[in-house]
């Protein structure tokens, strides 16, 4: 670096002051707070008006500035930070200070003469560690104030070559710890392979899989309906897998329109489209050395479905206005609700897509179909809910848990999942069981197409006691609520309805029916 002459002599005060600072940053490891010491000593040496610490952000192609903190009047911020970045790409650029007592009068910065700005004199130095520029100090004065001077250089070079390591460090511990912190909260969520509850045969298929591909680094298509949980499937398989200590990153596919999925998954350079004011890495990119599960794939364009291919085949991804390509290893981890073996025979996917993904297929059932699990879930949500609100329910009643296994859930586990939560908010504080009419009016119903194969699955006491709830419901909507005439429709006395009313609670307070 070549440093301008500079007056070398510093007072005792100066030196005492110096020696402050190294012994005050050196026992920080906060960013914030040592970009204050900095600025607070080295505005009150220079006799500056305003101060900038601008530090570079790593791992982009063009190196970019954030200001972290200003010592100063705030007046016109917007403005002085541009000025600011415009020199601390010059101090960068050139790797060498700047020091300047009449802005205006410097060519290199003409473009700032249009923004007015009240400022007269300038220095910026490079902060440097090990080589490498890692931030600029920027200081000013306005119109009013003396220009600065040679010793001021020399004491922000100084300073400067002081806090570059420091600032380094604090970075990189401050980077650790944010990693740490995601890690920890990852691992906390508990997305581990016990804690994928089931114990009907459709389950033990899926868990005989998940033992099989879990240890190894294969991809995986996981097919399954809206709400069945494909990406507690896929978190499983990379929380327990080889990859375990790296990002797991998740992406809906049919969340975002095609040009901003492709800019989302592999990343866009500067300028690569309106509004791309800075470079960005892609999904993948961050996923480097972990997963990345593509949810909903089959939302995908065929365009984007060819680049997907790309990647999976060359393992190397090249962002959106970029000649580049990078490489990344990553384990794709596919989902899709719709069956894409059909979509290939209708021309819908990819084929040679398809077959990449589905080294091993796993197939998730519908709730309806893993009746079994329906109680198991259930008790699992209320016990986890009734924790996060503050309740003392410890289970159902036995009307509750029969409507529970006759449902046939459309919505599968997340609609599960969803009408206990809405029930334990319900539930009153002294409840120890959650009853039947805190649910909502769906549960009474039960879909044609699923009505003959939730009896199937039921004792044929319980389903005998089914269709005769099903039947009293029918009259008493059927009549609008009248019960003589419900009777009469059934066959039955006046009280032969009233006790079977009350048997299956059908006459709820917010749904009386009317006294005839």
């Amino acid at each position: 670096m070549n440093v301008p002459k500079t007056e070398s002599k510093l007072t005792a005060a100066h030196l005492e002051a110096l020696h402050e600072l190294a012994v005050a940053i050196a026992s920080e490891t906060d960013v914030d707070t040592i970009t204050n010491l900095i600025l607070n000593e080295t505005t009150r040496l220079t006799g500056a008006e305003h101060g900038s610490i601008l530090l570079s952000k790593s791992g982009v192609e063009e190196e970019r500035f954030t200001t972290l903190v200003r010592s100063g009047e705030k007046a016109e911020e917007r403005l002085i930070r541009k000025m600011c970045m415009m020199v601390a790409g010059w101090v960068l650029k050139h790797r060498e200070p700047l020091l300047e007592a009449n802005l205006s009068e410097d060519s290199r910065f003409s473009g700032l003469k249009i923004l007015d700005l009240p400022v007269r004199s300038l220095l910026a130095v490079p902060i440097q560690t090990r080589g490498e520029v890692v931030g600029v100090l920027v200081l000013h004065n306005g119109p009013d104030q003396a220009p600065f001077k040679e010793s001021d250089l020399h004491l922000a070079n100084i300073i400067a070559s002081q806090c570059g390591p420091v600032l380094e460090n604090a970075r990189l511990l401050h980077q650790l710890r944010e990693e740490n912190r995601r890690l920890k909260q990852e691992v906390e969520r508990k997305y581990a392979f016990e804690g994928i509850l089931g114990r009907s045969p459709a389950m033990a298929k899926v868990f005989k899989l998940l033992e099989k591909v879990i240890p190894t680094d294969a991809r995986v298509l996981i097919q399954g309906e809206s709400g069945t949980g494909k990406e507690l499937v896929a978190r499983a398989i990379h929380y327990n897998g080889p990859r375990k200590q790296k990002r797991f990153v998740a992406v809906d596919c049919g969340a975002l329109p095609e040009t901003l999925l492709e800019s989302e998954l592999f990343g866009h350079v500067r300028g690569a489209f309106t509004g791309a004011t800075e470079s960005k890495k892609g999904l993948f990119h961050v996923a480097d050395g972990g997963t990345i599960f593509l949810d909903e794939i089959n939302n995908t364009t065929p365009a984007l479905q060819a680049k997907l291919l790309r990647v999976i085949q060359e393992g190397e991804i090249r962002p959106v206005g970029s000649t580049q390509t990078v490489k990344v290893d990553v384990r794709v981890l596919a989902a899709s609700s719709r069956d894409l073996a059909k979509a290939v025979e209708e021309g819908a996917f990819r084929q040679d897509l398809f077959y990449r993904l589905k080294v091993v297929t796993i197939k998730l059932p519908p709730l309806r179909e893993r009746s079994e699990d329906i109680l198991l879930l259930a008790e699992h949500f209320l016990k986890e809910f009734a924790e996060t609100h503050g309740k003392n329910l410890r289970g159902f009643t036995r009307e509750a848990a029969k409507l529970l296994r006759r449902y046939h859930w459309p919505g599968n586990v997340r609609e599960l999942e969803n009408v206990v939560e809405s029930c334990v908010v319900l539930a009153e504080p002294n409840k120890q069981l959650i009853d039947a009419d805190l649910f909502e009016e769906e549960l009474y119903s039960v879909s044609p197409q699923s009505a003959q194969m939730s009896l199937e699955n039921l004792p044929l006491d319980e389903a005998v006691e089914h269709l005769e709830r099903r039947m009293v419901s029918a009259a008493l909507r059927k009549t609008g609520g009248n019960r003589t005439r419900a009777a009469q429709l059934l066959g039955l006395s006046r009280r032969g309805l009233l006790n079977k009313i009350e048997r299956y609670g059908l006459e709820r307070p917010e749904e009386a029916a009317p006294v005839d």
